[in-house]
């Protein structure tokens, strides 16, 4: 198992700091963990809670997409790892999207009724498109001033530009 360089956990985790990034991803931090409708693995119907008998292999991967959930939300509102945690932020982001929106349109909720259970409506399901699209500005950016990586990238920095004995 090869470890990674330090320029490339520096390239990770490098942000610029822009100021408006920290509430933003305090914000989506915040969906992660507490969802205003329902865990992520609620929207799937192989781990709906609902169907009448749920094998012991739906429920553990239920918990493991929660678990996943939480990390991701963790990650955010620490500001560490956020470029690493967008990508299962936006996949949960992106299944509630289109279990909003399938809860009001018959079309989609036709075409999604094998995987994704119908739950809320189109405001809700447009709210997460909107923070799905805002995630690929935070993948650029990076996760701001007050942040781990920020922290972290500026002591590697440091460590870099010292002088070795």
């Amino acid at each position: 198992m090869r470890l990674p360089s330090r320029s490339s956990v520096l390239a990770t985790i490098r942000t610029g700091g822009p100021q408006w990034i920290v509430p933003t991803r305090v914000a989506i931090g915040v969906m992660l963990l507490a969802p205003v409708d329902g865990a992520f693995q609620d929207l799937l119907w192989f781990s709906h809670p609902g169907s009448p008998v749920v094998p012991d292999s739906a429920v553990a991967a239920g918990l493991a997409l929660r678990a996943v959930e939480v990390l991701a939300g963790m990650s955010f509102v620490a500001g560490a790892g956020v470029r690493l945690a967008i990508y299962p932020a936006a996949a949960i982001f992106i299944v509630r999207a289109l279990a909003n929106l399938a809860g009001s349109f018959t079309w989609l909720r036709d075409a999604a009724h094998a995987v994704i259970v119908p739950h809320g409506d189109w405001g809700y399901g447009v709210l997460y498109v909107g923070v799905t699209l805002l995630l690929g500005d935070l993948l650029t950016t990076g996760s701001g001033r007050w942040s781990i990586d920020y922290w972290l990238c500026e002591k590697l920095r440091v460590a870099d530009h010292a002088p070795s004995r």
